[in-house]
């Protein structure tokens, strides 16, 4: 149970995100409403999410260590669709969640299961990066006949064969690395949060989006650096993707949820022909190759959108017809 001092400290940090948030929201001239999500049956009671547009609906599911924010800069090439981005257990301001020995493919189709009953959407488009697009697979490949179709953009982390972790995710795969780093380390700043994401996503695609974004990953890291420092054990031995997380290729066989995979060719966390390999298994699968890194709308939300509206009208996704 954490102590008073604990939730003084989470709802500064919550302020500190709100005011960063509201910043790059501004810059981009994108509206975005805030909304509480209660899960009746979750890991998690609270959820926090982010909604802009209207029209089909769209759930947004970001990677370790990030929020729902970090999608902006598509989300406003998306007016034309329900956008719903969020923040996942333990991640911005959602509900804190100990991932600390977690069934991680149990509790991705659990989670996702109850989001979709809270947000009831019979039909959705689900689009994730890293994390997120593992969540996605997961929950695609136990049979949740609600995903209409999954856009994954960047590597899925760690749901297909061949991801890899980068050495400092490497190191943090080590229980008591993360015990000293969460003691030792301070908070981040916008300047060093800059700094390391120009060496997960590319320095183009930090370049790309608005200065302000780093205010608001810097706020993420300040709320959700102990659920990335307790998933990296879950997740990683060294650099190695844990044995039970990688889809088997007899269950990639059995998704038939129509999927785009949209990879940067600058991935840090594993190679395109990943990708594409898993795509090829896949009864309704296709892969794209796009300039850039893991971060691909980082680098290119134009791109990144059309490739979406492209792979809804060529799968004739039931989720883009209005409801």
């Amino acid at each position: 149970m954490g102590t008073k001092g604990d939730g003084r400290r989470r709802a500064a940090a919550r302020a500190d995100l709100a005011a960063a948030e509201a910043r790059l929201f501004a810059a981009l001239d994108l509206p975005l409403r805030e909304r509480w999500i209660e899960l009746a049956d979750g890991p998690v009671r609270g959820v926090r999410v982010l909604e802009t547009g209207a029209g089909p609906p769209l759930v947004l599911l970001h990677g370790a260590g990030a929020g729902a924010a970090m999608w902006a800069p598509l989300l406003a090439r998306l007016p034309d669709h329900h956008a719903i981005a969020v923040d996942l257990p333990g991640c911005g301001a959602s509900d804190p969640f100990d991932v600390t020995g977690v069934d991680l493919r149990g509790h991705a189709v659990a989670f996702l299961s109850a989001l979709l009953d809270a947000l009831e959407l019979p039909s959705v488009t689900v689009v994730g990066n890293s994390l997120g697009g593992s969540y996605a697979l997961y929950a695609a490949a136990a049979g949740d006949a609600r995903l209409a179709s999954l856009l994954l953009l960047g590597a899925t982390g760690v749901a297909l064969p061949g991801g890899r972790a980068t050495p400092p995710m490497a190191l943090l795969s080590r229980p008591w690395v993360g015990r000293i780093a969460g003691t030792l380390t301070p908070r981040m700043s916008p300047s060093l949060s800059r700094r390391f994401f120009a060496s997960i996503v590319g320095r183009p695609a930090v370049d790309a989006v608005p200065v302000e974004m780093f205010a608001v990953t810097a706020a993420l890291a300040d709320l959700g650096g102990p659920t990335f420092r307790a998933l990296m054990p879950e997740l990683f031995t060294g650099r190695t993707v844990r044995a039970h997380l990688p889809l088997t290729d007899d269950e990639l066989r059995a998704i038939d949820t129509p999927t785009r995979f949209v990879w940067g060719r600058d991935d840090v966390f594993q190679r395109p022909a990943d990708g594409a390999r898993a795509a090829a298994l896949m009864p309704t699968a296709d892969h794209v190759d796009v300039p850039g890194g893991h971060q691909p709308w980082w680098d290119d939300a134009g791109t990144c959108a059309a490739l979406l509206r492209e792979h809804l009208e060529t799968r004739d996704d039931p989720s883009t017809s209005p409801s």
